[in-house]
């Protein structure tokens, strides 16, 4: 989505604080298949005294323990309804911020988080903050400004990894830890639930972080988001010359979103701040409203990989945010070496990707490759575009990507479109591109002008191309849709003129404003599914185990 500054400052007032830390993605665990590790909850506040674990030390079957050192220093947050620190340090005076080792959150259900001012750090000793004693959830809280906001200072670490070693997070609620993907709904250390909540003045944002640079967020979860899953924003109205840089977002989980996944940057008028060296992996982005990736003013560095990024624009037909809000990966590039590798994103309502330069200021050229990505199932019937004030001096590099079921149908909210039989589409950019070892299937060109799958045709130089069958992609434990078959219900296609009533047929299928699938077993106009049973059958609960099978020749893509 792309918002006006005076939108964007309404939707992030009272979301945004400050924030910061975190090490190389390279460095950093995630979870492999196998045993579970064990330990019992013991918390303490502020001194030398340990926090949550006591577990015996040693390795699991499937990770090391020890992910982070252990801890001397602790400090518990009072117990209570709300989490509310707009000014943490002050709020406690009496702990040393700038040595604390574990900030510790009681395990409770909190209508609202906001944890801001937290203090400025470094890598080699940031502060971890986890929760203590089971599972923290936050939400719904209805008509409330916020649910979720944090930040401040830098190198901090919010972390559900149940660890008894580093003594974080607990033993009951591992998330996917150990391969545990298809029973990890419900089961992370922090979970946001918003309950589509759309009755306050501004839409929710499951977790806002901004304002800051160099934190990390891993093993959370965020489901049913009135707006986006993560929004991370520095205002540059208000610190025009703090770039977010080194953040980290890995081993999250969020589905069920009424906006996008996770929505990253800005998207409105210039000044923007930087992102550079952005690091999002191992996440699940499943099932959301607009798109699931959207993220913007990256810069050197940026490393986007090993993410499932699956059923996205489920809001196509309804859309109040705009048409064109249906893609379902949206990333804009401002400068440097910037990466796209080992994602699977399937499906979206317009093109799967929306691929555009913003380039401000002195903001050097920039050099973007996707790698070995899949692309598949999409209403527009092209895979994506990209373009935009992108010189000689930079350049775009798409290999070894896989693209199919590009399928077009996009009639049925705009009637005046067509299928462009394309699967890239570049802009108007002098920037050279290499398109070397992508694979696609249908009658599409690869892009427009170049009539074989290899040639030049502008800018582009295509070689090691091939136009032919593409294998569908397999999944351990996933929801058997395809991406042109899922959308939320709604009861009248309101972007067509008139908002024409939406008839639905047997056998489709709809997420709900409950968080809940169904099928339609008959024919059925304005009849909400959980209303109407001999008209919908409710769906079980899916697992979203988006691991890819060992024996897909795309088994090193997508989550771990």
């Amino acid at each position: 989505m792309i918002l006006s500054r005076a939108f964007g400052a309404s939707v992030t007032a009272g979301l945004l604080v400050l924030a910061a830390c975190g090490d190389d993605a390279s460095t950093s665990s995630t979870a492999n298949a196998g045993g579970s590790g064990t330990g019992t909850g013991a918390g303490s506040s502020v001194g030398g005294g340990s926090g949550t674990g006591g577990g015996t030390g040693g390795t699991s079957s499937c990770e090391d323990f020890g992910h982070f050192p252990a801890p001397t220093t602790t400090f518990t947050l009072p117990e209570g309804d709300t989490i509310y620190y707009p000014d943490v340090q002050a709020s406690f005076p009496e702990v040393d911020w700038t040595t604390l080792d574990r900030l510790y959150i009681p395990a409770g259900n909190y209508k609202q988080f906001n944890l801001s001012n937290l203090p400025t750090r470094t890598a080699e000793r940031p502060l971890i903050i986890t929760n203590l004693g089971g599972q923290v959830r936050v939400g719904p809280d209805l008509g409330a400004n916020f649910i979720w906001t944090m930040g401040g200072g830098s190198h901090w670490i919010l972390t559900g990894r149940y660890d008894p070693d580093s003594k974080t997070g607990d033993e009951g609620f591992q998330g996917h830890r150990c391969g545990a993907y298809a029973t990890s709904r419900d089961h992370y250390g922090f979970i946001s639930d918003d309950a589509f909540d759309t009755s306050g003045a501004y839409l929710h944002m499951g977790v806002a972080a901004g304002n800051a640079s160099d934190f990390e967020i891993e093993y959370v979860e965020v489901t049913r988001s009135g707006f986006a899953g993560f929004r991370f924003l520095n205002d540059a109205s208000q610190n025009p010359n703090l770039p977010m840089a080194n953040v980290k977002l890995h081993d999250t989980y969020v589905h069920d979103t009424a906006g996008e996944g996770i929505y990253l940057g800005w998207t409105g008028s210039p000044p923007s701040n930087l992102l550079p060296n952005l690091q999002v992996y191992n996440n699940r982005f499943i099932r959301t409203g607009n798109e699931a990736l959207q993220i913007q003013n990256l810069g050197e560095g940026t490393h986007v990989h090993d993410n499932a990024i699956v059923h996205a624009g489920l809001h196509w037909r309804d859309n109040g945010l705009g048409a064109y809000q249906d893609h379902n990966s949206q990333v804009q590039m401002r400068s440097g070496k910037i990466t796209v590798e080992h994602n699977v994103m399937i499906g979206a309502a317009s093109p799967l990707l929306s691929l555009f330069r913003g380039a401000e200021g002195n903001d050097a050229d920039i050099d973007v490759t996707f790698s070995e990505n899949y692309f598949a199932e999409t209403r527009s019937g092209f895979a994506g575009y990209y373009g935009g004030a992108a010189g000689t001096g930079s350049k775009y590099t798409f290999k070894g990507n896989f693209f199919r079921a590009l399928d077009f149908s996009y009639t049925e909210v705009d009637a005046a479109s067509t299928d462009p039989k394309n699967v890239l589409r570049p802009g108007s950019i002098e920037a050279p591109s290499l398109l070397d070892g992508n694979t696609w299937e249908g009658d599409e060109t690869l892009v427009p002008g170049l009539s074989t799958p290899n040639g030049t045709q502008g800018p582009v130089t295509a070689t090691n191309n091939v136009n032919g069958p593409v294998t569908p992609i397999e999944f351990e434990d996933a929801l058997d849709v395809s991406g042109e078959n899922l959308e939320f219900w709604v009861a009248a296609t309101t972007r067509l003129a008139g908002s024409p009533p939406r008839t639905y047929s047997a056998g489709e299928v709809v997420l709900y404003l409950d968080g809940n699938l169904y099928r339609a077993t008959a024919s059925s106009t304005n009849a909400p599914p959980p209303e109407n049973p001999d008209k919908w059958e409710a769906l079980p609960v899916p697992a979203d185990d988006y691991r890819v099978k060992a024996s897909s020749p795309y088994a090193a893509m997508s989550v771990k």
